[in-house]
């Protein structure tokens, strides 16, 4: 339940993340595209042979992840040019808010990694004491996700004033 949870609410926060701080609001464009039938099926490919080619060879699945996060948001970003601020500052932000909640999480338990966590297969570096995947798994989340609603719905963002 509690993975079911936390792909949740990093979902909630991560696509709407940008668009709160910043007031922005949607709107129509002239040439509506639904890029979606474009990208699913690569996409789905693309995701297949990552974890495939990653499992393979025994690598963390978390680097998979960042991977298929990055991958998928370049294909976005090529296909709609006017998503790019909205996703490198929603990866941002949402690197930044995972940053402050593994922080909080380290008053209660400042060992959760040590026990928790198997960090003999990642890159050991640590950034105020998180794992340095995990902030770039939330900067990666927050560039694939924050983005995502506009281009599938052909909509673009513009500010409240």
């Amino acid at each position: 339940i509690e993975d079911f949870l936390f792909g949740f609410f990093a979902g909630g926060i991560s696509s709407v993340i940008y668009e709160e701080i910043f007031a922005k609001h949607f709107t129509k464009r002239h040439l509506r595209k639904h890029h979606l039938h474009i990208l699913l099926v690569p996409l789905l490919v693309i995701i297949f042979e990552i974890f495939n080619r990653f499992s393979g060879y025994h690598i963390n699945s978390i680097y998979a992840s960042i991977t298929i996060f990055l991958v998928s948001s370049i294909i976005i970003l090529l296909l709609r040019r006017d998503l790019i601020m909205d996703s490198f500052i929603s990866g941002i932000l949402f690197g930044i808010f995972f940053i402050f909640g593994y922080s909080l999480l380290l008053l209660f338990y400042p060992e959760i990694f040590h026990r928790w966590w198997l960090l003999n297969n990642i890159s050991g570096i640590f950034l105020m004491n998180i794992p340095l995947e995990e902030i770039i798994w939330a900067f990666g989340a927050g560039m694939f996700v924050g983005p995502i609603y506009e281009f599938y719905s052909g909509i673009s963002l513009k500010n409240e004033r």
